[in-house]
C-alpha cells in the first residue's frame, strides 16, 4: 500500500484549517505543542495529518461508553 503524499500547509492554511489564529499557531510551534518543519530554516510548513492528531488528542468518552467499559468489567 503506498501512502499519498499530502501537499504541505503553510501557516495561513494551517490556522484555517485547526480555526486559531495565526499568532496562537506560531505560540502553539513556539512551545512545542504543535509539530511542524521549517524545511528552509524559516518558514513554517504543516502536515494535515499532524493538524489532525493534535486536534483529535485527549478524546473524553461519552457517558454510554463508559457504562458499556463498566458493564464488561463487572460481567467480564
Amino acid at each position: 500500500m503506498t501512502e499519498t503524499v499530502q501537499k504541505p500547509l503553510n501557516i495561513e492554511e494551517a490556522a484555517q484549517f485547526l480555526g486559531y489564529k495565526k499568532s496562537y499557531i506560531y505560540n502553539l510551534c513556539h512551545k512545542r505543542k504543535l509539530p511542524f518543519y521549517k524545511p528552509g530554516g524559516k518558514v513554517l510548513v504543516f502536515r494535515q495529518s499532524d493538524l489532525e492528531k493534535f486536534l483529535y488528542r485527549n478524546r473524553q468518552s461519552a457517558d454510554f461508553e463508559l457504562a458499556e467499559k463498566a458493564e464488561a468489567l463487572i460481567n467480564g
